[in-house]
């Protein structure tokens, strides 16, 4: 669609606004800038009803009124209904406007994150009020970095039947899925669909990041969801299963973690008593007809609920743990290793970084730009004289874009286009002004996206610890309130956000995170002691909290390390123990607002510079370590160049993706990252020679999707 199109659906809007008694279509095309007065009926009478589609699409309806003194196409008269384009009133204070916008930066890394923006700029605009001037102390960021998100958001948005090939849990192989989406939901970081299976006419449950291909949309093939479906309980239902136990043998003197588990564990037995000091056990068959202890290692017992999440964890160690039982746990570490190994063993091609890929960006519509020019006008009558450089950041775009717009503002306005008619737009000494823009003054009414967004970014926030989370100390009733008008809001469209689901509790305990809020808060110091996975070791050090904030699962407090000398993030599930120092922090401050980093990872100039090689599943490492340069390989997969601190963690890294990634720079740390592996699978070959495997060797073959 051309500009002109664009101008014509704006003075479409503008005059089907203007009246309230309607417009005939003789009217529309004889007094509409864009319409040819000269065209036949059966030419207008097309492309009004393909405007009115547009229209439609934008969440603009558009009313038709019989004439009872009018003939023949005359009878008929067009308008849109204020009540049906313009946002209502909502009373909000600051605190409200506060919650809203944490609501909003959920999705900031997200698909949904320019959805997300669009409500709140509406209903700031709505709302006359300001947000409170402090920041939170807890923020949180969701991503939707798996391809199948957007395909499955729009399937579950006009109830359609979608097909993908999937990668069942336990199990290489691929198999076709034909299902009913019914509901969307994050837990643990993950993004898992819930639906019914065509083929066996049941509800299952699959995660995003195991759907192998794209996702195929049938746009004709419609369905209703069951009215009792209710997405919270299927998150609600992850992790609450019985819980399991792991059998593991550590060599003495590692596996810090899983040793603190296993003390922890009322039903395990482990034979290290104290996590630094193992005591020796006499290699000898149990009572019970266990295989043997091998000398130099100790066996302890781990709880898990989730066979995947721990399997992630226990690959990554590579040699340093061997799975004895259940064996299902076994062949899952055994995959990710195999898998990786096999990759590593491959021959590294060469990364070309002067052409790098180009980013998939859907090209902007007609109606894109018609968007933004309806959110355009309500917020420069509400901020008449802001700086136009504030309004193209504002909108995400150019401010020669943005001088384009405002010149297609002002030759648009009621039937006539005379003085008075037209909208007046000004930009004076880098200023911009509006008037006669009545009609489009207020903000049009939420999208279905726009109001889901909210929602469930406002639904994530209920399940953020109490105490800090919210601006004000009667937060959780702010939320609530703030909840439920945005409900009142989206009327119909509000039954999204109830097959939309996330949960979002940090991972840590609430002492700890209460001293870390305290902090935050008081401006205070803070001894921690933090255990560093890469290296298994536990560290003490001095730190100055500035925000606690989270990334998909995980939970950080980024603090002013004084060790490091300078701002380093910390995973709360990493800290034992915390407690005030007595002292006050220097002056370290982050501004209001201030937005998030885009990775955990804080790079510096002394980090060791990697290229990666990484396959479909797993292009969300790019992201987590804001990878500097991306190329496209002749096989398909994308290499980037990452900064890690320590070369020891990137071993671990290929273990966790299972051969979705493959180091290809430098060579020493290939080198290092392949025997890395080949001894973690050798450690289970040799550990079964010793009598110790009391599990199956094979990769298993389950049926469980999740």
């Amino acid at each position: 669609m051309s500009v002109s199109s664009t101008e014509r659906l704006m003075n479409l809007v503008i005059a089907l606004l203007g009246t309230k008694y309607g417009r005939s279509r003789d009217f529309l095309r004889n007094r509409i800038n864009g319409y040819d007065p000269t065209s036949s009926d059966d030419a207008f009478g097309r492309m009004f009803e393909r405007d009115k589609t547009h229209l439609k699409n934008l969440g603009i309806p558009i009313t038709s009124l019989r004439d009872p003194h009018g003939e023949g196409d005359d009878a008929w008269k067009y308008l849109i209904r204020p009540q049906d384009y313009r946002l209502p009133q909502i009373r909000l204070d600051p605190e409200g406007l506060a919650v809203l916008s944490l609501a909003a930066r959920v999705w900031e890394q997200a698909s949904l994150g320019s959805a997300a923006a669009r409500a709140l700029r509406k209903l700031e605009t709505v709302a006359q009020a300001q947000p409170a001037a402090s920041a939170p102390v807890i923020a949180t960021r969701m991503r939707t970095t798996e391809a199948a998100f957007d395909p499955l958001w729009d399937a579950l948005l006009n109830h359609q039947r979608v097909t993908f090939s999937y990668r069942r849990s336990q199990d290489v192989r691929t198999v076709q899925r034909q299902v009913e989406p019914w509901g969307l939901g994050n837990k643990y970081g993950q993004w898992y669909l819930s639906g019914r299976d065509v083929r066996r006419s049941e509800q299952r449950l699959y995660r995003l990041s195991r759907i192998t291909s794209n996702v195929r949309i049938d746009r004709k093939a419609t369905f209703s969801r069951p009215e009792n479906f209710d997405m919270a309980a299927v998150l609600d239902s992850l992790g609450s299963g019985p819980l399991s136990e792991a059998v593991l043998e550590l060599p003495d003197g590692r596996g810090r973690l899983l040793r603190e588990l296993a003390a922890s564990h009322p039903a395990g037995q482990p034979t290290d008593p104290k996590p630094t000091d193992p005591k020796p056990t006499d290699p000898k068959p149990t009572e019970t007809g266990e295989p043997a202890q091998r000398e130099g290692w100790d066996r302890v017992t781990v709880p898990y609920r989730e066979p995947e999440l721990l399997a992630d964890d226990l690959a990554a160690m590579g040699a340093a743990v061997v799975v004895l039982a259940p064996p299902v746990l076994r062949a899952a570490v055994l995959r990710r290793l195999k898998g990786a190994a096999k990759i590593a063993a491959n021959g590294a091609p060469a990364a070309d970084f002067s052409r790098p890929p180009v980013p998939r960006r859907p090209k902007p519509t007609s109606e894109d730009r018609l968007r933004r020019l309806l959110d355009l006008v309500p917020f420069l009558v509400q901020n008449s004289g802001i700086e136009a450089a504030t309004v193209a950041e504002e909108f995400g775009i150019g401010l020669s874009e943005l001088e384009a717009d405002l010149a297609l503002l002002s030759v648009c306005g009621l039937p006539g286009y005379q003085h008075g008619e037209l909208i007046d737009v000004r930009w004076d000494e880098g200023s911009v002004f509006i008037r006669d823009a009545d009609e489009l003054a207020r903000p049009l009414r939420l999208t279905q996206q726009e109001a889901c967004a909210l929602l469930v970014g406002l639904e994530a926030l209920q399940s953020l610890p109490d105490d800090g989370a919210l601006p004000d100390d009667g937060g959780n009733q702010t939320l609530r309130s703030v909840l439920e008008s945005v409900r009142n809001i989206a009327g119909s469209d509000a039954w999204l956000a109830e097959v939309v689901q996330a949960r979002i509790t940090p991972r840590a305990s609430l002492p700890t995170l209460s001293v870390l809020q305290r902090a935050v808060t008081g401006g205070a110091r803070v001894r921690i002691s933090y255990f560093v996975p890469v290296r298994d070791e536990l560290t003490d050090r001095v730190i100055e909290p500035l925000r606690i904030f989270s990334l998909d699962s995980h939970w950080y407090v980024e603090a002013w390390c004084t060790s490091a000398h300078g701002l380093r993030n910390f995973r709360l599930d990493n800290i034992r123990t915390a407690y005030p120092t007595g002292e006050a922090a220097a002056a370290h401050e982050l501004p209001v607002n201030a937005p998030l980093p885009e990775s955990a990872f804080t790079p510096g100039t002394k980090d060791l510079d990697v290229v990666i090689a990484l396959d479909g599943s797993a292009q969300w490492v790019a992201g987590a370590y804001s990878a500097r340069e991306q190329a496209s390989l002749p096989d398909g997969r994308t290499a980037v160049r990452i900064k890690v601190g320590r070369a020891a963690a990137v071993p671990a890294l290929m273990a966790r993706l299972a051969g979705g990634g493959q180091v290809l720079e430098p060579a020493d740390l290939r080198a290092e990252t392949t025997a890395f592996l080949q001894d973690a699978v050798a450690g289970y070959a040799r550990a079964a020679s010793a009598g110790s495997n009391t599990g199956g060797a094979g990769d298993g073959d389950t049926d469980r999707d999740r």
